[in-house]
């Protein structure tokens, strides 16, 4: 089938810029748009999207009513707030973050024992000649598609909800001020942001102008969000997205070597797999060196980050 979220057309512009972005931050950022605008005009109430309780979301608050977006639990990550600067930069921040990974390359968590074919005859069995990932001490394929980016962001979005309930309202007072987060989308940024900045840490980026590691830029973030606040409380968004994504990068990529390299603690669902090939027109078969048919190459990217 033809590409469904391929980038094509003429034109130049905002359009034009929109459809050459990877499908994942796409998509993301598409939502996150359309979310935003329909709150700030009014099409939807700012605290129908947001989370608070379970009890919303089972349909048992004070509405009485069964709320399918709160149900997914997909709009309190996708709404930026009011408009106006800090929207903008949150936007913008989060463009720039996910285009970065997705365009180096997310960790792939795709097993190497899955067939994607599934044909049935037999047990599956690992393709010949493959090439594992992290230096063949890897239960996974060595690169990265669009399908272990959607789980690495269903991931993120599970621990970040979990970890608002069960860890947050634990934390001493002076960290948290006692507040109640009800949106997650800078959570969810700064989570691929740590993720990344994890994955190449040697990477020089720009941050305003300072050109630092990317291994020192989630604290640098941390640190400069410290001082906005005037050094009155810490960025719990920003420190609650860092320490979500340390958990993922540590079950994706250490705990695989600490285990073997065959041992795998969290993979991609093949229904994902075969979803994201499905939408970007792929095929299941696997070639000799562990990609897809028809999967890009894994580029760098310069520019700037935050500025």
């Amino acid at each position: 089938m033809n590409n469904i979220f391929g980038a094509g057309g003429g034109g130049g512009g905002p359009e034009q810029w929109f459809l050459s972005l990877p499908i994942v931050t796409r998509v993301w950022l598409g939502l996150t748009l359309v979310v935003t605008a329909f709150s700030n005009l009014d099409f939807v109430k700012w605290n129908s999207l947001d989370f608070s309780r379970w009890e919303d979301v089972l349909g048992r608050g004070s509405s009485g009513s069964t709320e399918a977006w709160r149900r997914v639990l997909l709009t309190c990550f996708l709404y930026a707030g009011k408009f106006g600067w800090s929207a903008i930069i949150g936007l913008h921040l989060m463009t720039q973050i996910s285009t970065r990974y997705e365009k180096m390359g997310p960790i792939c968590t795709r097993r190497i024992y899955i067939n994607p074919l599934r044909n049935g005859e037999g047990q599956a069995e690992e393709p010949p000649n493959v090439q594992r990932g992290q230096d063949n001490h890897s239960p996974y394929y060595p690169r990265g598609e669009s399908s272990d980016y959607v789980f690495c962001l269903l991931f993120g979005m599970t621990g970040i909800l979990l970890s608002n309930i069960l860890l947050l309202p634990r934390l001493p007072a002076f960290i948290t001020q006692n507040r109640i987060h009800r949106f997650f989308h800078r959570h969810l940024s700064f989570y691929v942001l740590y993720i990344w900045s994890k994955q190449h840490p040697q990477q020089r980026v720009n941050m305003f102008g300072i050109a630092i590691s990317a291994a020192y830029l989630p604290f640098a973030y941390l640190l400069m969000g410290y001082a906005l606040n005037n050094g009155q409380s810490i960025p719990v968004d920003i420190l609650h997205g860092m320490f979500v994504g340390h958990v993922y990068f540590y079950l994706a990529s250490v705990v695989p070597r600490v285990l073997g390299g065959r041992r795998a603690v969290i993979s991609t669902p093949v229904a994902l797999i075969d979803l994201c090939n499905w939408l970007e027109g792929r095929g299941h078969v696997v070639d000799n060196d562990g990609r897809m048919n028809d999967e890009p190459m894994l580029v760098d990217v310069d520019g700037v980050i935050g500025g």
